[in-house]
């Protein structure tokens, strides 16, 4: 499958010019210097674990490179080299300057991401991907290696070098499918890829016996909240039977993004975490039917995002609680449970919605936007 890119739509000639006008290149970076590695939260065999995450600094993701390619919502792009090529060796060295600080022994999980996908040659060199890889099988203290890319890299040659390399340790491939909607794939996200082309390499992953990690967005751009959690659950229904875990993930805010511009115009708001409530509770029986695991993420990204979901400051230490509980024990109740002021604010924004989109498709309400934000200033 090779990516398409849309010229003919507004919106893809907006993302280029977020990416063209950033001010961030290469020589914002020191290359053979790791853009950063960090602790967080894993599950492994239904245990919550430590697991280190290592952000090589890359590239860029191939879709994001191509004229009009992109995600609204991603800014990984502005961490990296924006096409400018990496020496060989450079990305062992970033790796390399950053594995000896740990002692695996307390992090059996290991994430390595590039700001795109791993699996691609042209995003990171043979020498230095086999390598890395190398370094990882040879520490008994790793039990686990997840690592990202998109489908198009997922073939049966890339799952055979993965084999070679890795054969001590099990390992997860995350895809961003985002949703199962064509269209809400194509106008909200421009994913460049088909939900066939995702199907496709969740069997080649299956196939190579490893698991497959599928990221769904929660609220992305031009939904409203009620879309949004209809599409998430349509989306864990077309995919149950293709992946092992699913990981839900609320938008959130990144620099030189369309979602970062439309936030800041105050056309966008982020998901708060009633709306995962909400998803919960329509969710609740479909859960216990699912053959994949199901998690909340989106708080691990670099660059790191100006905003995560969240409801308020009375309540948000309760909100991250909830999540790491369901994450941990798969419990919806403490989700169920929350409760505060604040929830009024997110049902009066549901209300608003219904009434103010309540007759318009996606695609005119896209330009209707575009429309009155072009025109917001303009006097007779």
């Amino acid at each position: 499958m090779e990516a398409i890119t849309n010229e003919h739509r507004v919106l893809t000639h907006m993302i280029q010019k977020l990416k063209n006008i950033s001010p961030y290149s290469s020589n914002n970076y020191e290359l053979t210097k790791i853009a950063g590695s960090s602790i967080s939260t894993g599950y492994l065999d239904g245990k919550q674990v430590k697991r280190i995450i290592f952000y090589l600094r890359g590239i860029g993701c191939s879709w994001c490179k191509l004229d009009y390619g992109g995600c609204s919502m991603c800014g990984h792009f502005h961490g990296t080299t924006k096409g400018d090529l990496m020496p060989e060796g450079y990305h062992l060295q970033q790796f390399k300057s950053a594995y000896g600080k740990y002692d695996f022994k307390e992090y059996p999980i290991v994430c390595i991401y590039n700001a795109g996908s791993l699996l691609s040659r042209e995003e990171i060199r043979d020498y230095d991907f086999s390598e890395i890889l190398k370094i990882i099988d040879s520490n008994s203290k790793i039990k686990h290696v997840i690592i990202e890319s998109r489908p198009e890299f997922v073939t049966e040659e890339s799952m055979s070098v993965v084999q070679n390399l890795l054969k001590n340790t099990s390992v997860e491939i995350g895809i961003g499918l985002e949703s199962s909607s064509e269209v809400v794939r194509d106008l909200c996200i421009n994913k460049g890829f088909s939900f066939e082309d995702y199907a496709r390499a969740a069997i080649i992953v299956k196939k190579n016996k490893f698991k497959l990690l599928t990221y769904i967005t929660v609220k992305p751009l031009f939904l409203t909240i009620n879309e949004s959690i209809a599409d998430v659950i349509s989306s864990l229904k077309k995919i149950n039977g293709l992946t092992d875990v699913v990981s839900l993930e609320p938008t959130s805010i990144q620099k030189w993004t369309l979602v970062d511009y439309f936030y800041s115009e105050g056309i966008y708001q982020i998901p708060s975490g009633w709306m995962l409530r909400d998803i919960v509770i329509e969710a609740k029986n479909l859960i216990k039917k699912l053959d994949f695991e199901l998690r909340i993420g989106g708080f691990e990204f670099y660059p790191t995002p100006k905003l995560y979901v969240s409801n308020c400051y009375r309540c948000n230490g309760d909100l991250y609680q909830a999540i790491n509980n369901f994450n941990v024990h798969k419990s919806i109740e403490d989700i169920l449970n929350l409760e505060c002021e604040c929830r009024s604010i997110y049902e009066t924004e549901k209300q608003n919605e219904l009434a103010s989109f309540r007759d318009a498709s996606l695609p005119s309400r896209i330009s209707e936007i575009i429309a009155e934000k072009l025109l917001s200033k303009y006097r007779m």
